[in-house]
């Protein structure tokens, strides 16, 4: 080589020298750490060979060293034989180099590991190639005293050996947050810590001067006040956005954010107590908790819905004057279905467990009705999944019900949220016999809890009867009634469970918003700081269109990290021409996100279009996907991200930024679709329990509650935080469609709420 290329590779190399420590994978512990023992130039040639040694060795160096048989040459048949025992000599290198020998990853430089020792044999050509360098070098350890830093930027290594390493540590020490830079990394302890008290509020309320928050210890508070501090010094909106993998601990961080806001700042305001509107807010919490979210394999107090709240501040006082909150993509699904060691929604548990005789006597949730074990809809878990370690049910009812009427919904609609959820569990118990001749039937062993639905929905016996069992196919000249069978009968019953949780899920949200944003607000001179809780990534045993969604939704939000964490940042630094600076590479998750979205041939599109199709089914869906990605990788660059597995016609896998999710197909069409007969919307219109005929009817919301609604994309839109367009979607929701249409009849309504629920793709479209 020329004395340019020995200079260029010695450079590179220059912080390999002995005693030097590296990073090496284990399947056992991910990461383990080696020391370089020996590293030999041959600059004649223009190769290095570096041995490295486990730190966690039992034998000694020398043993170890003196085992090591790097060199792996290529016999005159192709079969491989032993070179040399320790260093390589210079014959043997040129050998090698005039070989031209192909030893690993298509470049003659090699690694061979022997027990507990590593051997490189390096050519110094290949280690100039563009990006071989992190191909052909392990990792480098930080220096000592970098370890547990506080923030991973300043590493003098930045890679995932380091990083994993860094968070460990410091968990090992109980720090459980780190920053990144503008992101605050935080760890699950899975115990409660003395971390969010009064005295650490006014900690980090009192950080205000030179570098603010952000010179003090990584903290949700430090977040939250750096938001504070910005929409106050800056005159524009913030958003703090909380995601990361399911269990991980993203609701309560939230809730710890929105307590920060609510009680940090008393003294500016010269208030010691909390406003009714701070109060409000925080009583939000155990609201939505109750009735948007479950138990999962993964969590027991798992978000089965996203949620952006924008808390206003009054611009000169800098004081709480309102809030506002939308929610998008509830997992309606679970309301009628539940993987093994899961449960439904909080608040049917609860009900179940806190009701007085009184309540449980008017809506039969008394006598065979009076435990979860009673109902198909919260007990398919299996035994033993309705109990969560640490939670009382009864005593978490009650507090809902007070947090219910903390931010305005009354006695008597609490009543009527009672009567709707009881209703709900006792249509679950309805079951079907029959035959595909004779049709379908309500079984004569679930009569009484179908009388009971039907009383509790305010509905018909003969009219919910008929059309349960049978469907109506309109032509040119004529209706026709048609039997279903009993798998169809079930799919009608689940679907008006799903429709009416969700309407009542809706509604709630209306009453809130209209007590968290008075009349009196001046929403001009506010600002905001939003805070966004969603999903986290999700991969289980068996996973379906549910996580499909929620995977979808953090890969856009890994784009928004991705964007503002390497990609802006790094243009600065070539903005400012930083000279000592090397560029971090990541992995760009917009292949996958095309594969999801891509128009005309996304995953989103050809699922759309296979559900317009009358015969139309998740095979033929499924068999769409093959076609299009499995068998055309090399025409479509997405398609990379796509495989369909050795033993499944049904299931196609998807390469997320944080791990392959196989997904099975069965039930795609029908979760997209997620439509309710008009014929029971219409008989939900005209219930005799007003309530519920005013879940149906969009009309129904308060009108305090519209405009606020109206303008709340608008406000979300001037955020000048990390929350990226098009990651908090919308459902079409009665706040939308009040403001369109006055008193529509009930058959309007019905007709209306079928097009103004999206399916789960269109949200995503919008």
């Amino acid at each position: 080589p020329d004395s340019q290329t020995v200079a260029q590779a010695l450079k590179v190399l220059e912080h390999y020298t002995r005693g030097a420590k590296a990073w090496f994978e284990d399947e056992e512990q991910a990461w383990i750490k080696a020391t370089l023992e020996q590293r030999t130039d041959d600059t004649a040639l223009g190769v290095a060979r570096l041995v490295f040694v486990r730190d966690s060795a039992t034998s000694t160096t020398a043993q170890l060293i003196a085992q090591t048989t790097p060199m792996a040459l290529h016999g005159e048949a192709g079969r491989r034989r032993r070179a040399s025992v320790r260093a390589a000599t210079a014959d043997e290198l040129k050998r090698v180099v005039a070989r031209g020998s192909r030893l690993t990853g298509g470049r003659i430089s090699s690694r061979t590991q022997v027990d507990a020792s590593y051997v490189f044999d390096i050519l110094f050509s290949e280690l100039l190639e563009k990006g071989a360098d992190a191909e052909l070098l392990p990792p480098l350890c930080n220096p000592a005293i970098l370890d547990s830093a506080a923030d991973l930027t300043t590493l003098s290594y930045l890679h995932e050996p380091a990083v994993l390493y860094n968070l460990r540590r410091r968990y090992e020490r109980h720090d459980i947050y780190t920053y990144s830079g503008v992101v605050l990394v935080a760890m699950n302890p899975f115990s409660p810590v003395a971390l969010y008290g009064a005295d650490e509020m006014a900690r980090y309320a009192r950080s205000s001067g030179a570098g603010g928050a952000a010179t003090a210890d990584p903290h949700l508070f430090a977040i939250a006040e750096n938001a504070y501090r910005g929409m106050v010094n800056n005159s524009r909106n913030q958003t703090i956005i909380v995601y990361g993998e399911s269990g991980s601990g993203k609701t309560t961080s939230a809730k710890y954010i929105m307590r920060y806001f609510a009680q940090a700042h008393h003294a500016d305001a010269n208030d010691v107590q909390m406003s009714t509107v701070e109060n409000q807010i925080l009583a939000t919490n155990p609201v939505f908790e109750s009735f948007g979210n479950a138990k999962t394999t993964r969590n027991d107090n798992s978000s089965r819905f996203g949620k952006f709240l924008d808390i206003k501040f009054e611009r000169q006082r800098q004081r709480i004057v309102g809030g506002r909150i939308r929610t998008f993509l509830l997992e309606r699904s679970r309301v009628v279905y539940q993987p093994p060691t899961e449960r439904n929604y909080h608040i049917f548990y609860q009900l179940l467990a806190g009701a007085d005789a009184s309540l449980r006597a008017e809506l039969h949730l008394d006598g065979e009705f009076a435990t979860c074990g009673a109902f198909h809809y919260t007990s398919q878990g299996g035994p033993g999944s309705a109990a969560i370690a640490g939670v009382d049910d009864a005593a978490d009812f009650a507090v809902t019900a007070a947090s219910l009427d903390t931010v305005g919904i009354s006695s008597s609609q609490r009543g009527d949220i009672w009567r709707t959820l009881a209703g709900i569990l006792h249509l679950g118990n309805v079951s079907f016999s029959g035959t595909e001749s004779t049709g379908s039937f309500v079984s004569p062993e679930s009569e009484a809890p179908f009388a009971i639905a039907a009383a509790l929905l305010g509905v018909g016996d003969a009219k919910l009867r008929q059309w349960l069992t049978k469907r109506q196919i309109v032509t040119r000249h004529d209706h026709i009634l048609a039997r279903v069978n009993r798998t169809q009968a079930l799919v009608i019953r689940d679907s008006i469970a799903k429709f009416v949780y969700s309407r009542l899920f809706d509604w709630i949200l209306g009453p809130i918003n209209a007590s968290l944003l008075p009349r009196a607000v001046d929403e001009s001179q506010t600002s905001f700081v939003g805070v966004l809780d969603i999903y986290g990534f999700e991969h289980f045993e068996h996973n379906s269109f549910e996580q499909f969604c929620i995977n979808y939704a953090n890969e856009k939000l890994q784009q928004n990290f991705n964007h503002h964490v390497f990609k802006l940042e790094q243009d600065e630094y070539q903005r400012e021409q930083l000279a000592s600076w090397t560029f971090i590479g990541f992995q760009d998750n917009q292949p996958c996100i095309d594969l999801i979205e891509g128009k005309p041939i996304g995953i989103l599109a050809l699922l759309d279009e296979e559900s317009r199709l009358e015969q139309g089914s998740d095979r033929t869906f499924t068999e769409k996907l093959y076609r299009q990605f499995a068998e055309q990788q090399q025409s479509i660059a997405s398609a990379g991200y796509f495989r369909k597995p050795r033993f499944s016609n049904t299931a196609f896998t998807i390469r997320h930024y944080a791990h392959d999710v196989t997904y099975e197909g069965d039930g795609f069409l029908e979760k997209n679709k997620d439509t309710v007969p008009d014929e029971i919307l219409d008989l939900l219109c005209a219930s005799s329990f007003e309530f519920v005929g005013s879940l149906v009817s969009a009309s129904a919301v308060p009108a305090k509650s519209t405009d606020g609604a109206a303008k709340s994309t608008d406000g979300a839109a001037k955020s000048t935080g990390t929350a990226a367009k098009g990651t908090t979607p919308e459902w079409g929701s009665p706040q939308q469609t009040a403001a369109k249409v006055a008193a529509p009849t009930p058959k309007a309504t019905a007709q209306l709420q079928r097009r103004q629920a999206p399916t789960l793709t269109g949200v995503f479209k919008r």
